[in-house]
């Protein structure tokens, strides 16, 4: 295995071209004026959380809910065991246990743009070196796409592949030529029956070095979503849309691009897209309510370009916490993608797309073990085995508590802890349907515990036992780099009382994480 320090400075060129493509998109998105997708907790003075829930459900939500962005190269420096050819089975038994059914997005993110699939398959040592991303070259391929078909296997997920629309890192191949191998990789899927959850259409074409126009974009995904369906007639795709104006030079904003691409593949049955958000590291990570503001516009392009709005559908393919500060300040605060505040950060942002009906599901950003930024797992020097990181901590929790009818509630947050997107806790309401268990999600980012009101008419009058599942720590900073400082959730029973209109109370830990389960006693 490589050694975990010598990784730490290999995500740099990537993640800083994502640092400076944020940089631009908090002014140059008017937020959406549908009132629909955008449940912004309101500030009412109060410092407590007040949920007023409703027995109407929002959507119904499944475990593909809960993904993850897999990079292939990152994966492969850090999870995959070269010396045994396998991935490292205390990360395969932790998402095993803890992710059934969750959706892996490979081969990941720009990666996807370069990876030819070809040269991933075969004899291991026959494997020809690659240049898949700008920042290193591989060897060889060693985590492809049969390892990654073998390991969606072993932890019971779903797979989400992201198709090769461009060919090289720098060489735009031929439509022709990507259309076929686009068909050849599905029927290699395919010949093993493995079902494929969706097919995303290239990773962030619309920006960076590639800067597609929709004319482009849209053709070429035409003709290997043909390719695809030659095989696989039943085969679902996703198509990327922008959240800022990264062609702006070209007098094309993100909003005019979004209706470009849904009026260009509606025809062709696409009505669900890719949106990357990454939140809470000023000055280039806005807050999550930002986030949520350009995810509403893209809806409404959607919306404009002709696709109907009961058809709309987004999936959050990358979303994590974004370190402060630029340059080396920066690069300073890695840990904070994987701190305590990530861990909050990652929460809000679930939490929050749960009351989006267009929301189908989102992929943590990233699972890998190295040192750099956004690691889900860590192995310390001198440690023989990965422990998940704080973010992959409250992931799970969140994971653990889910039912699947989300219900539609109300927040009503003061905000003591000054956080910049107007609020200091939120929270989300589900239920099973049979209305016999109920769960709620909720985040408190100030630094002192925060009571939670719940307004529930539906249960006027009951009283339940429930386990209350939290992470919490007296400071934001607390991370698993070095030590595993926080290896899990804390538990405990907690008598709900709710009174003749339907109201009782629970108290939540600062900077905190929480799931509280209860059920209704059986008849």
């Amino acid at each position: 295995m490589t050694n975990p320090d010598v990784k730490t400075f290999r995500t740099l060129p990537l993640v800083l071209a994502l640092g400076l493509a944020l940089a631009g998109c908090k002014s140059t998105v008017a937020p959406s004026a549908g009132g629909d997708c955008k449940p912004v907790a309101v500030n009412k003075g109060a410092d407590g959380l007040s949920l007023t829930v409703s027995d109407k459900a929002v959507k119904q939500i499944g475990p593909e809910y809960f993904g993850f962005n897999l990079e292939n190269t990152e994966f492969q420096l850090s999870l995959w065991d070269p010396a045994k050819q396998q991935v490292r089975p205390e990360v395969v038994s932790f998402l095993k246990d803890h992710f059934p059914g969750a959706a892996y997005r490979y081969p990941g993110g720009t990666t996807s743009n370069y990876h030819r699939w070809h040269k991933s398959v075969g004899a291991v040592a026959k494997r020809v070196p690659v240049r898949i991303n700008d920042w290193t070259e591989l060897p060889r391929i060693e985590f492809g796409v049969d390892e990654y078909l073998d390991f969606v296997h072993q932890t019971g997920g779903q797979v989400w592949y992201v198709l090769n629309m461009k060919g090289d890192i720098d060489k735009l191949v031929s439509q022709e030529v990507m259309a076929r191998e686009a068909g050849e990789l599905t029927k290699h899927i395919f010949d093993r029956k493995v079902p494929v959850l969706r097919w995303e259409l290239g990773n962030e074409l619309d920006r960076f070095e590639e800067k597609w126009i929709p004319d482009l974009y849209v053709g070429r995904a035409r003709a290997v979503m043909e390719s695809v369906r030659k095989v696989d007639p039943k085969a679902r795709f996703v198509a990327m849309m922008a959240d800022f104006d990264a062609q702006a030079d070209r007098g094309i904003n993100a909003s005019q691009y979004n209706v470009a691409v849904a009026k260009g593949l509606k025809d062709d049955g696409v009505s669900e897209y890719a949106q990357h958000l990454y939140y809470d590291g000023e000055p280039d990570g806005p807050p999550v309510t930002n986030r949520i503001d350009h995810l509403c516009q893209s809806a409404a392009d959607a919306k404009t370009g002709g696709v109907p709005e009961k058809d709309i559908g987004f999936w959050v393919t990358e979303h994590a916490r974004w370190p402060e500060g630029q340059g080396e300040a920066w690069n300073g605060n890695w840990h904070q993608s994987a701190d305590l505040g990530a861990a909050i950060g990652v929460s809000d942002l679930i939490i929050t797309t749960t009351q989006l009906p267009q929301v189908k599901g989102g992929d943590l950003h990233a699972l890998h073990g190295t040192t750099g930024p956004w690691p889900m797992f860590h192995l310390p020097l001198g440690q023989s085995a990965y422990y998940p990181s704080v973010p992959m901590h409250a992931y799970a929790l969140l994971r653990e508590t889910l039912l699947p009818d989300v219900l539609a509630t109300r927040v009503d947050s003061g905000n003591p802890s000054g956080y910049a997107g107007g609020y200091s806790a939120r929270g989300t309401v589900m239920a099973s349907q049979d209305r016999s268990r109920y769960s709620v999600w909720a985040v408190n980012r100030d630094g002192d515990a925060v009571e939670i009101t719940l307004n529930m008419p539906a249960l006027a009058g009951r009283k339940f036992k429930a386990s209350l599942a939290s992470i919490s720590g007296g400071t934001p900073q607390v991370n698993n780099y070095s030590s595993q400082v926080i290896d899990g959730p804390k538990r405990q029973t907690v008598s709900l009382s709710f009174d003749d209109k339907g109201v009782a109370r629970y108290t939540v830990g600062p900077n905190s994480v929480s799931g509280l389960t209860f059920a209704k006693e059986a008849p």
